[in-house]
């Protein structure tokens, strides 16, 4: 499996989850967040031209499952990568997820979801990485770092 942004708090959490499910899990993320997806026994990879040959390097039959959390290229730079009948999700990519004969997820809030991961993260099998916290009275600050990019983890707000 190949997830663009595997370093963001969605990525993080799509990474954790697919090796739960025992899924081999290739990450794109920036230079400073590989040693932490290594620690989520995720393999990293950059975003930059070496992404192509890195991915062909521990996939050289390609992936099967491609995810995009980033948008951009990410898709059209996946699609040589891609193993015959691989599956393609996005949250930012609808038209590009759809032309491969992939989904668009967009979030549905399920409290029975909510309570899985609870669990999963009590049980010590899946962690949340807050990046930063923000008084609720900072959100817009809040929102402006989350709108930057790069943000590993998960950013909160507080009462």
């Amino acid at each position: 499996m190949l997830i663009h942004g595997a370093s963001g708090g969605v990525g993080q959490f799509a990474a954790q989850l697919a090796k739960l499910a025992g899924a081999t899990v290739i990450g794109t993320a920036s230079t400073r967040n590989h040693d932490h997806l290594r620690s989520l026994g995720v393999e990293p990879v950059g975003y930059g031209p070496e992404l192509e040959g890195a991915v062909r390097e521990l996939a050289p039959d390609g992936v099967d499952v491609v995810i995009d959390l980033v948008g951009a290229d990410a898709l059209e730079r996946s699609d040589s990568l891609m193993a015959t009948d691989a599956r393609v999700g996005s949250i930012t990519d609808g038209e590009g997820a759809l032309a491969r004969g992939g989904v668009y997820v967009f979030v549905r809030p399920s409290a029975e979801d909510l309570a899985l991961l609870a669990t999963l993260i009590d049980e010590g099998k899946l962690s949340v990485d807050v990046a930063q916290t923000f008084p609720l009275d900072e959100a817009s600050e809040a929102y402006r770092v989350l709108a930057e990019g790069h943000v590993r983890g998960k950013i909160v707000l507080t009462p």
